[in-house]
């Protein structure tokens, strides 16, 4: 049987004088394929974003304290002398005024008093006239001694001791007229009348003056509220460092006011009193501002929200709430630099200014700000900035936190 050749072309190898064929096939010819160029990959537009300008504005220096409503004059109406409590003369809750009758007190034994102080006075004066025409008739008699000395200094000390007597029941005359005048007891300060705590009927004043019903001056009202000592210190370096500005046009020392439901108060309040000592239990400084009230929607006893203006702060940078994010490291804003490459800037933050953010640190005034289309963002990334319109519900955070949201500190 002829022998098979091998293929002169083909590669083969003798391995106990077989012929392998290798497991490559290298008859796939290279010059013979021809390859496909990879696309080059296409680039993506860049990111649509808005921006706003950051702005430099004298801002309000604000911190928010609770605070508790107070009369700016609670008169407690006593009955000052003992006796029956006959009527009562008022609507308990309405408005009275200074002078108007409140209640009687059963006024027979002070009128009997005075009658009786009133007779004493008569008798007095009389004995002071009879002392006096006596003294009279024996002057011109002791000059020619047809009396002796002793007679005529006598009628003196006798016109002296009745005239004491007299002072004395003039005195007691005004005492049982007081007394008597007592029994009709008046308001001594306007306002609004509080509840009857005694019943007529009742015996009062024994002893002590008894406490029969309070009247509340409210057409305006203190606010009391607490400072902690820490924030004055930091309010007090920052004025003597003239980065907070106080006087006219600061609206300093002013303090508006934000009722339990959240709304505000019409009227806004001036800084009354400060007190000179720190509350060693609390470490704090009480102040007190002075409300008008002619509403009276302020009620003592009730608390209240209160932001107090203490100064004004000059060249403060603002941006928009919605510019700013937090991260676990802080907050941040991204800036859109030449040839509109974005920059992420960490921020110090102060506190909310209606919807926007007071920046501390981190910024400067006029950079381009990226407000909307935040989420892609990367460093060095090229963007396409328009500018940002702020929408008509564009202020974050409560009614109150539109006004203002201050910080729970004095600055920072």
């Amino acid at each position: 049987m002829p022998q098979m050749k091998p293929c002169p072309h083909s590669p083969q190898r003798s391995i106990g004088g077989l012929a392998l064929i290798p497991a490559l096939a290298l008859v796939l010819s290279l010059s013979a394929c021809q390859k496909k160029e990879a696309a080059a990959p296409k680039a993506l537009p860049p990111a649509q974003v808005k921006v706003v300008t950051s702005r430099s504005e004298t801002v309000p220096v604000n911190n928010e304290y609770v605070g508790r409503v107070a009369a700016y004059r609670s008169v407690e109406v006593r009955a000052r002398v003992e006796g029956i409590l006959e009527r009562r003369h008022f609507v308990e809750g309405a408005e009275v005024k200074k002078g108007d009758l409140l209640y009687t007190i059963d006024p027979t034994p002070y009128r009997i008093a005075l009658n009786d102080a009133q007779a004493d006075q008569a008798r007095s004066a009389a004995n002071l006239a009879s002392a006096r025409s006596k003294e009279k008739r024996l002057a011109p008699l002791v000059k020619e001694n047809a009396i002796s000395q002793q007679d005529y200094d006598d009628a003196v000390t006798a016109v002296k001791q009745t005239e004491a007597l007299l002072a004395v029941s003039n005195a007691n005359v005004e005492r049982a007229q007081t007394n008597l005048g007592y029994t009709r007891v008046t308001a001594t300060e306007s306002g609004k009348i509080g509840a009857a705590l005694v019943p007529e009927g009742r015996l009062v004043g024994r002893g002590e003056s008894t406490h029969l019903t309070t009247v509340d001056r409210l057409d305006q009202v203190y606010v009391n509220f607490n400072v902690a000592d820490r924030d004055a210190l930091i309010l007090r370096r920052e004025l003597s460092a003239g980065r907070v500005k106080t006087g006219e046009g600061t609206g300093s020392a002013q303090a508006r006011l934000f009722l339990p439901d959240g709304s505000e108060f019409e009227r806004s309040g001036r800084l009354d009193f400060s007190e000179s000592q720190v509350n060693p239990s609390t470490g704090t400084i009480t102040l007190r501002v002075v409300m008008p009230n002619p509403s009276q929607k302020l009620l003592p006893g009730m608390y209240v929200r209160v932001v107090y203006t203490s100064g004004a702060r000059p060249d403060t940078i603002l941006i928009p709430q919605k510019a700013v994010t937090k991260t676990p490291t802080g907050h941040i804003a991204w800036v859109v630099g030449p040839e509109n490459k974005v920059e992420r800037r960490d921020l110090v933050v102060g506190e909310w200014l209606k919807s926007d953010w007071i920046i501390e640190k981190g910024l400067g005034a006029g950079e381009k700000v990226v407000v909307e289309g935040l989420q892609r963002l990367q460093q060095g990334a090229v963007v396409s900035p328009s500018p940002w319109t702020p929408s008509a519900g564009g202020a974050a955070g409560s009614p109150a936190a539109a006004a203002a949201v201050p910080s729970s500190g004095a600055s920072r």
